[in-house]
């Protein structure tokens, strides 16, 4: 679980025009800055951000203050991942450039903006004080509406990056509510779903531990078309490190292709005017006009690039 949420984290990592993010799974985020980005964002949008940034709090801090009366490892180990979770969606609001509820109360645990998270952690954590029992019950609960949260959140967002998060933090999720409810089931007892329907909870239990990123919508691309350009720009990963980009017209139109570190190739057999083919990848999150490279060949001068055993992406398309 921590993998999986210190990837998408990563994914998100960086913001500033025109860096890149670290790889997720192989595939970075393109950054276009605040300004693009808060122009794309409907209302509803930004709005459901803010009620899960908040939401995200919310079981982090029922989780930190139930693992300091119940001293068992599923609270304190899945507190610590709301904690990404939190990390993640505040990487949006800085993304688009939305004032971050959390960073307004301080994060203090068990305050929150939000009146009506509010409510309910004082409610969750008071029914949690009772019994050991009452306290899974309560975690159970705090990802079952969790889970439904972020799918209405997720069906009102055409954002790929938005989708992105959304997608991984309901994973998340779901491998929590199956914690929980394993817990509860040792100590025999169980858990019935109140916001999830029951169909739903029962594939989620029925189906093992998930592990790794959700890929969404890699976009597998051949081209063939002129050089127009070659240079080197700083950010996949590290800002410290350039990265060789080619500028290529085709047939289709122009598309910036990301080829490989400079530390890795200090100089590319390609000059503006060469014919070359490629095969590439893009993330939905990336444009629709700019790639990864899996295979480069210079059809003028015979050099070929192959990354396809390295971006192990490019195997799976």
């Amino acid at each position: 679980m921590r993998k999986l949420l210190n990837l998408t984290l990563a994914a998100l990592a960086a913001l500033t025009v025109p860096a890149f993010a670290a790889p997720y799974g192989g595939c970075p985020v393109f950054n276009q800055g605040a300004q693009y980005y808060r122009s794309a964002l409907s209302p509803q949008e930004v709005k459901d951000l803010l009620h899960m940034r908040e939401e995200e709090k919310l079981a982090r801090d029922v989780y930190l203050t139930l693992s300091s009366v119940y001293p068992i490892p599923v609270f304190r180990n899945i507190a610590r991942a709301e904690q990404r979770h939190m990390d993640a969606v505040g990487t949006l609001l800085k993304r688009y450039g939305i004032k971050d509820p959390v960073a307004e109360t301080g994060d203090r645990v068990g305050v929150f903006k939000d009146p009506e998270l509010q409510k309910l952690y004082t409610e969750l954590v008071n029914r949690g004080k009772r019994s050991l029992i009452d306290a899974l019950k309560v975690g159970a609960t705090v990802e079952d509406l969790d889970i439904k949260d972020l799918e209405e959140a997720l069906s009102r967002t055409n954002r790929p990056d938005i989708k992105f998060v959304y997608s991984n933090l309901m994973k998340g999720s779901r491998n929590h509510m199956r914690a929980f409810v394993r817990t509860l089931r040792r100590f025999g007892s169980d858990y019935s779903p109140h916001y999830i329907s029951r169909a739903e909870f029962n594939r989620i239990l029925s189906t093992p531990h998930e592990v790794g990123p959700v890929r969404t919508g890699l976009r597998r691309v051949e081209l063939r078309g002129e050089v127009l350009a070659v240079y080197k720009r700083s950010g996949l990963g590290r800002t410290s490190v350039k990265w060789w980009v080619v500028e290529l017209q085709t047939p289709q139109g122009r598309f910036s292709v990301f080829v490989s570190p400079s530390w890795l190739h200090p100089r590319l057999s390609l000059s503006p005017g060469d014919t070359v083919e490629l095969e590439a990848f893009s993330p939905p999150y990336f444009g629709s006009s700019r790639f990864v490279a899996c295979k480069l060949k210079n059809l003028t001068s015979g050099a070929v690039y192959d990354f396809s055993s390295w971006r192990k992406v490019c195997g799976r398309l």
